[in-house]
């Protein structure tokens, strides 16, 4: 067999099975043609990075916004601080301004008195009281505002300074304290407790410039 003979047989056979390639191929395209395309994948969600970051930005102005809170209610604070010093500053100006009574003297307590101004004698010998004065000057200071009672016929508080003048051992107005005790006793209906009284100016007081007035109202009752 010559070598051309042997050519045309080697491609006779080379043709089917190069068919059977072409077909093959074909099928395979045809496959790959319909598969459907995969979906495309999903974004990648925040890191925790990310996240932490995002949550340090919020935090941030949240922060923010309190801080312009507190510098308006601080302003508003700083406001009415500022009115209430103003008014205070002008109550004490006012204050000042009023002329201030003079301190309070026995003496002026009985001018008080024997001007029949009882309540404001009553406030000047509670002074004294307060105010420390001796007590050789207690006793009398007592016995004033009793007698200053008795004349706004507030009997009760009166016989109570009265009685105080008990208190001091040496006072040379508990003669007077006592008549005065039992005028009290008489103003208010009580009869018998103010012949008692008026008794013991007698007795106890003996040199009392009451007892005389002590025995004629005695008598009356």
């Amino acid at each position: 067999m010559s070598f051309a003979q042997t050519k045309e047989r080697m491609i006779r056979l080379s043709v089917p099975a190069l068919m059977v390639l072409l077909f093959a191929l074909a099928g395979c395209a045809s496959e790959e043609a319909v598969q459907p395309e995969p979906a495309p994948a999903p974004p990648p969600g925040p890191t925790a990075e990310q996240k932490k970051i995002d949550s340090l930005e919020a935090d941030n102005i949240n922060l923010k916004q309190m801080i312009v809170k507190l510098e308006q209610d601080n302003g508003t604070l700083n406001a009415r601080i500022a009115d209430v010093e103003a008014k205070l500053r002008a109550e004490l100006e006012k204050a000042a301004a009023v002329p201030k009574p003079p301190p309070a003297t026995y003496e002026g307590a009985m001018n008080a008195f024997k001007s029949k101004n009882y309540d404001e004698a009553v406030k000047m010998f509670e002074t004294l009281l307060t105010g420390g004065i001796g007590e050789d000057m207690a006793d009398n200071c007592h016995y004033w505002i009793g007698e200053s009672f008795f004349g706004m016929k507030s009997y009760q508080d009166a016989m109570k300074h009265f009685d105080m003048v008990f208190q001091y051992k040496a006072s040379e107005k508990k003669g007077d304290a006592q008549y005065m005790m039992a005028r009290c006793y008489e103003a208010t209906g009580d009869k018998a407790k103010a012949k008692e009284a008026y008794e013991k100016v007698t007795k106890d007081y003996p040199t009392s410039d009451n007892v005389k007035k002590a025995k004629e109202r005695w008598g009356k009752l």
